[in-house]
């Protein structure tokens, strides 16, 4: 747009660089006649592979726009004799902006914006709003373009929209018209205030070609400002609608708490508790995410997250070695993987408040907060009921937890996770029989030492028990015999 719209044409490095270009839209146009498109069936899309229907298919659409573009205008322009006839070509100068549309097309097809969503990590609303800024620069730098244009379009003899601002650069001595720079920053300003409905100050059209083309910009930037508008106030709407639920939420429970006349320690508990809680829906979405992406992805996905936690749990922690040894060996893991991600799907979250009490009875893992557990305090990542898979309840150890902060945990309850080893029992049995391993030699080591202490308490009470009959036997009164 730049070498259309501002600059001078002459022999350089940017015409043979405009003549590469075009070599390649004559390439590509070529390249159009040989390639598939895709065509609507009952039996959904199917390509295209005739090449009289793609002929054809090219012909009645993008080729009369291609076929201009592949115009040599700067050539043609160039093999003039004389600066006579160079002016008197000035329709070419405007069949040039033809060769925009090219480009437009180009672009359209291209997957820049593609690739650059997919290799940032920032928010999607954020990138949104970043998308649509570009694409107003990018807008208002093509109609500054054209717009100085319309200078080479109009004989000097006649007004011009750019007349005062070379009136009041005169002063100092400057010439607007000999800097290109000068000319597009000036262009891109009566755009950018057009396009954004601000309204004409001190530039404005002065013939009719200008009053012409400016008619065209003020309709379509309309309806592109409008379309930029309406889509920016729906990512900002959906930006806040998470806060507005929350606040939604925290109204009701105001409104329960002044109807119900709750205590004023237990209200700010509970609203305490609220504003803490706000964080737990990233799990929920987390969930919902991974039942959304494919079956390979959701195993790495599943690994990457969960691999701290599992490898402070024994079983876990084996069945992770014995999965890293079968690729040291080349040997497929997919399945395995895929247990974990099933594994990972059955997690469940909770919150506890603080100075909240409860019992073990699932496999948990501490996501937030602090945790006095027995005699110990856990925090971020702390694992704790890793023996939840024992049969007998009898020899599992009982952990008091006690939320020294609010408190969120992440659980694995004993019935989801024997589904999973059974439902996996075909494809991935090492996970059960590490599972059994492990069972097997917690329930001996603790049926040992239950067994011992039992043996303990019984030696101490037959002890005890012996202790008493002596001191009754001491203690009973002497009997004489007369």
């Amino acid at each position: 747009p730049v070498q259309v719209g501002l600059l001078p044409l002459q022999v350089n490095a940017l015409l043979v660089f405009s003549l590469c270009i075009d070599t390649l839209f004559f390439v590509d146009t070529i390249m159009q006649f040989l390639t598939m498109f895709k065509v609507k069936t009952s039996r959904g899309f199917v390509w295209e592979p005739r090449l009289k229907m793609i002929a054809l298919h090219y012909l009645t659409g993008w080729f009369a726009i291609d076929a201009l573009a592949l115009i040599p205008f700067d050539l043609l322009s160039l093999a003039s004799a004389t600066e006579n006839r160079i002016n008197n070509l000035k329709g070419l100068k405007a069949l040039r902006a033809l060769r925009l549309l090219k480009l437009m097309r180009v672009l359209k097809s291209s997957s820049i914006m593609h690739k650059i969503e997919i290799s940032m990590v920032m928010p999607y609303h954020h990138l949104a709003l970043f998308r649509f800024l570009a694409f107003l620069l990018f807008y208002c730098h093509w109609l500054a373009c054209i717009w100085a244009m319309c200078l080479q379009l109009v004989d000097p003899k006649f007004p011009q929209w750019i007349d005062e601002i070379e009136r009041a650069d005169a002063e100092f001595g400057i010439v607007t018209r000999d800097s290109a720079w000068r000319v597009y920053v000036t262009s891109f300003y009566f755009c950018s205030y057009t396009l954004t409905s601000v309204g004409y100050g001190d530039l404005g059209p002065k013939n009719i070609l200008e009053r012409a083309f400016c008619t065209g910009m003020v309709l379509t930037a309309g309806i592109c400002w409008a379309y930029i508008l309406g889509q920016v106030c729906a990512i900002v709407t959906d930006i806040t609608e998470e806060s507005i639920a929350w606040r939604k939420k925290m109204f009701q429970l105001n409104t329960l708490t002044q109807e119900h006349r709750l205590p004023h320690s237990l209200g700010t508990r509970l609203r305490g508790y609220f504003v803490q809680n706000r964080t737990l829906s990233l799990f929920m979405t987390q969930q919902q995410l991974l039942q959304d992406m494919s079956p390979q992805l959701q195993a790495e996905v599943c690994t990457e997250l969960n691999l701290r936690w599992m490898n402070k749990v024994p079983f876990f922690r084996d069945f992770s070695l014995h999965i890293a040894s079968l690729e040291e060996q080349e040997i497929h893991t997919l399945h395995h993987r895929l247990c974990i991600a099933e594994i990972s799907r059955q997690l469940k979250c909770t919150a506890f408040a603080q100075a909240e009490s409860f019992e073990t009875e699932h496999l948990y893992i501490l996501s937030r907060g602090l945790v006095a557990l027995n005699h110990r305090v856990g925090f971020d990542g702390t694992v704790w009921g890793e023996d939840f898979v024992l049969h007998d309840k009898r020899l599992i150890r009982p952990v008091s937890c006690y939320a020294l902060t609010y408190i969120e945990v992440i659980f694995l309850t004993r019935d989801s996770f024997l589904e999973v080893i059974e439902h996996r029992r075909h494809n991935v049995p090492e996970l059960a029989q590490i599972v059994r391993r492990y069972c097997v030699r917690m329930a001996v080591r603790r049926g040992v030492m239950a067994e011992a202490r039992r043996r303990l308490r019984l030696r101490e009470e037959m002890a005890e028990e012996s202790t008493k009959s002596m001191d009754t036997l001491r203690d009973a009164p002497t009997v004489t015999l007369g």
